[in-house]
């Protein structure tokens, strides 16, 4: 019965994640957001498609669907590590392969971010100050996003001291960098987006 529940709580961890809130907006104000801006379905390009406004709401919502179910996980479980680890993973997965949406999705960076913020608000701080900082020599969100991820594992780590949620958190960044490899390419032939949104 146990392992029900948890496997049950997995699953709804996957689903929550596949709630396509871009998706849903963009379709609500009649655009089909793939064939717009980056054509990514993310917050970044919900405000550089739809507005500002939009954006804002997008970046709410996704991040709440990494952050509501690793935090009641760590209320529930709070012994099985593995068990969290696993939740760690399932919100990013789903956001970034919507069972809704035909396996599709976003880059997980809003979702991660919930997740990492449930796990140690201490190293999201951390991580948000390198973002910002690439943020402003580079202009580009994508990088910004990429260098962030890369660091979060270890500030993860440096933080909790925990080998478990350190190999969870490393899974989240690696699949977040995999999800920016559309952007890499852009950046590396000098055609990438830069951070233009609309008011």
């Amino acid at each position: 019965m146990i392992i029900l529940s948890e496997i049950f709580y997995i699953i709804a961890s996957y689903l929550i994640g596949s709630f396509p809130t871009s998706a849903v907006i963009a379709r609500l104000k009649g655009v089909n957001l793939a064939a717009e801006g980056s054509g990514n379905l993310g917050a970044t390009n919900v405000s550089r498609v739809i507005g500002r406004k939009f954006g804002i709401i997008t970046l709410t919502v996704d991040t709440a669907k990494g952050f509501i179910p690793v935090f009641i996980a760590i209320k529930l479980f709070p012994a099985s590590l593995i068990l969290i680890s696993i939740i760690i993973i399932a919100p990013v997965l789903g956001h970034c392969y919507s069972v809704f949406i035909k396996f599709k999705g976003g880059k997980g960076v809003a979702t991660g971010l919930g997740v990492f913020l449930a796990i140690s608000p201490e190293a999201v701080i951390i991580a948000f100050s390198i973002f910002l900082l690439i943020l402003l020599f580079s202009k580009y969100v994508s990088l910004s996003s990429m260098v962030s991820a890369f660091f979060m594992p270890f500030l993860i780590f440096y933080t909790l001291k925990n080998i478990y949620i350190f190999a969870a958190s490393s899974m989240v960044a690696i699949l977040i960098i995999y999800k920016h490899y559309p952007n890499i390419k852009r950046l590396l032939s000098g055609t990438e987006h830069e951070i233009k949104i609309k008011k």
